[in-house]
């Protein structure tokens, strides 16, 4: 199948990486399923006019990822989300041993089996469904934005509570972040986050399941896009892994030229920065403080501003909210050498 990618001279970001992160994207936002065939090295090569190498190295570092896998004689394929039955089954086998634990406290306790149900029932009926997540993303201030944005989704029955996380946090093994499994055992991130997460809580024996969530360009900002005019000038200003997919969304959207666009990420040298400090900054998120150092004016400040797109909203609510478990789920969920792709591990004690 053709693939057209949109690959730019920037000396911040090599070819092959360009790649990944594009085909990342493709993969995570579903336009690419489950099973789809990727087309052979020499062949996405010739498409995109770059070299063999290049995108043999960028499918070894999407396979390392566990997002494809290589099948010897076949080609390249785009692997499958794990099953929601395991990942149910799973869950189903932690609550029997928490409940198991609660009536083993209360016959201690001198209660009766009628006396533990007659406690429990009240307190299910007394007790809002608090919902404890952890929500992992590229940094702090990130990670309270989706919060607030999940926290929006959800219905008012049930009442979630978030542990905000930087990656770093997590990798580090902060002694607040590695607190917060005590009670949390969903991780929420970003879908391509989701194998750096699923490291993460490995290196630190943290029991949870990882759901990789994408978001989509508001209804404002998509309008407000296509109201930029191309003869103005504009420099997009994003972190250097989102190079790639925010010039896609800029051509789906707007009527700039972006293969001529110039772009400044958390690489680029003050002198980049004051060469295009008249120009319209398109900017993400997490380059904000990036603008503040820099001085750039309000008046020369455009958010690409995103939220949930409908797809994850829609599997969150699911995942919350089922009365019998989140049966119709599937999260952006990626094997990773485990039998069933959900992140379990032993309970370990916090790092010091």
């Amino acid at each position: 199948m053709p693939l057209a990618l949109l690959l730019t001279d920037d000396e911040h970001i090599p070819l092959y990486l360009q790649v990944v992160h594009q085909i990342r994207y493709l993969i995570i936002s579903r336009e690419l399923v489950a099973g789809a065939q990727l087309p052979p090295v020499r062949e996405l090569a010739g498409q995109n006019g770059i070299n063999s190498g290049t995108v043999a190295l960028a499918y070894r570092t999407l396979q390392q990822e566990g997002l494809v896998k290589s099948r010897r004689g076949r080609g390249t394929f785009v692997s499958s989300a794990v099953t929601e039955t395991s990942r149910l089954e799973l869950r189903q086998s932690l609550l029997t041993e928490a409940l198991a634990d609660l009536v083993g406290r209360a016959y201690a306790l001198g209660f009766d089996a009628a006396g533990v149900r007659q406690h429990l029932g009240t307190q299910l009926q007394r007790q809002l469904r608090r919902v404890p997540l952890v929500m992992v993303m590229p940094s702090v201030p990130a990670a309270d934005k989706y919060s607030r944005l999940v926290a929006q989704v959800l219905p008012a029955s049930v009442v979630p509570t978030f542990h905000s996380a930087s990656i770093k946090h997590l990798e580090s093994g902060e002694a607040a972040t590695v607190a917060a499994y005590a009670e949390a055992y969903f991780t929420l991130t970003f879908s391509t986050l989701v194998p750096r997460v699923d490291a993460a809580l490995r290196t630190h024996s943290l029991r949870s399941e990882v759901v990789g969530i994408t978001a989509q360009l508001t209804a404002a900002t998509k309008a407000s896009l296509g109201r930029l005019t191309p003869s103005s000038a504009h420099v997009l200003v994003t972190e250097s892994r989102n190079v790639g997919s925010a010039l896609t969304l800029l051509a789906q959207y707007s009527n700039l030229d972006v293969r001529g666009l110039a772009v400044l990420t958390e690489s680029s040298p003050a002198e980049a920065w004051d060469q295009h400090s008249a120009a319209t900054h398109l900017y993400t998120f997490g380059m904000m403080p990036h603008l503040e150092r820099r001085g750039v004016k309000e008046s020369h400040r455009f958010q690409l501003e995103f939220t949930l797109t409908e797809e994850s909203a829609g599997r969150l609510r699911a995942m919350l909210t089922a009365p019998n478990g989140p049966t119709t789920f599937q999260a952006s969920v990626f094997p990773s050498g485990t039998a069933t792709g959900v992140r379990v591990l032993p309970q370990g004690d916090p790092p010091e």
